[in-house]
């Protein structure tokens, strides 16, 4: 019965996904035109590739992505530039992932959630409370089982650069302090487009909403929904303590940024080129990482005199997710098993 609920909702999400892209695609097909979209530059000219993402400006993700396009330019001896377009210009990050499918848009900076629709196994670096930190999910993410994931997307016509950081997630809500289970339970909580986030608040008998992240602000403040559960660099990012009142630091799951290009640009790209592209998203993603770490401690401070925080006590939330790994367990035995495994190893 699980086989079939877990097949059943990524269906449905796929079909959204396909359905919501038209426009984007179109949009997206337009700056493909300028930019160079997959196309070969003249011998005289630099080619530009169009990446997208959907985070606000001073987002980690954001200023990754200029160190991307300013190192590549580098690497590359000007042979290859990068327009990028962030906040959602592009569309949502589903519909980023099918215009990177189809080859109309170059490469993008994504979510977990939208990635795991094509690969469902990247879904499984979110268990809940796999890993205590994200320096602790990058020693995992960046060895062997994180490489044997990143081979699978290349069925669906995309392929992994590097696994930027998208940070360990906590709680927001209008509604009431977070300290228990229970104090989740009833709560209207937007997700992510991610099976694996709607299991968790699932088992934490919350109502899970998944929505794109540039509906959420107006959302919350409308009272749409009651929370959401984002990492904080996120969350100020984007305002959303504006919004909501409450920070529960819960850490309950993991999420990579999953880098990636289109097959259809990589292939058309010189070695000289491939490489260039891997040494930059390489180093961006370094960058990346010591941001985010460095934005979340500066913020969790930040947000003491702004919105009212608790730590809850989390063996209560590992026993009410437990039920979690039973269901993916049962989709996906040998990598849960490694995944724990390593985590554990490393812990």
């Amino acid at each position: 019965m699980a086989r079939m609920v877990f097949k059943d909702v990524t269906r449905n999400w796929r079909t959204k996904q396909l359905q919501a892209s038209a426009i984007a695609l179109g949009a997206v097909m337009i700056l493909a035109g300028c930019a160079g979209g997959g196309g070969n530059a003249t011998a005289d000219e630099p080619r530009t590739l169009l990446l997208g993402h959907g985070a606000a400006p001073d987002n980690p993700r954001t200023i990754a992505a200029e160190i991307f396009s300013e190192r590549l330019a580098e690497l590359s001896d000007g042979t290859l530039e990068v327009q990028v377009q962030g906040a959602e210009q592009l569309g949502s990050d589903a519909e980023m992932m099918v215009s990177v499918t189809s080859g109309t848009l170059d490469m993008t900076a994504n979510s977990q959630g939208a990635v795991s629709a094509l690969v469902p196994e990247i879904a499984l670096f979110g268990l809940p409370f796999l890993f205590d930190s994200s320096e602790h999910a990058y020693e995992v993410v960046d060895g062997e089982i994180g490489d044997d994931i990143a081979v699978l997307a290349e069925n669906s016509g995309f392929k992994v650069l590097a696994w930027w950081d998208n940070g360990i997630r906590d709680i927001t809500n209008s509604k009431r302090p977070i300290n228990t289970p229970e104090d989740v339970a009833g709560l209207k909580i937007r997700t992510p487009e991610d099976p694996m986030t709607v299991d968790i608040f699932n088992s934490l008998g919350a109502n899970p909403t998944p929505m794109a992240f540039g509906e959420l602000y107006l959302a919350l403040q409308q009272g749409a929904v009651d929370g959401q559960e984002n990492p904080v660099t996120n969350v100020k990012s984007s305002k959303l303590q504006e919004v909501q009142s409450y920070l529960a630091i819960t850490g309950h799951k993991y999420e990579v940024t999953p880098f990636i290009i289109s097959l259809s640009t990589w292939n058309t790209l010189t070695a000289e080129q491939q490489e260039a592209v891997q040494i930059a998203a390489n180093e961006a993603r370094d960058e990346q990482r010591s941001l985010m770490v460095t934005q979340i401690n500066e913020i969790y401070d930040e947000f003491e005199s702004v919105i009212e925080i608790t730590r809850p006590e989390l063996d209560p939330f590992r026993t009410a997710t437990a039920s979690v790994y039973d269901k993916w367990e049962s989709q996906f035995p040998e990598i849960v098993g490694k995944l724990v495994d390593e985590a554990d190893a490393t812990r």
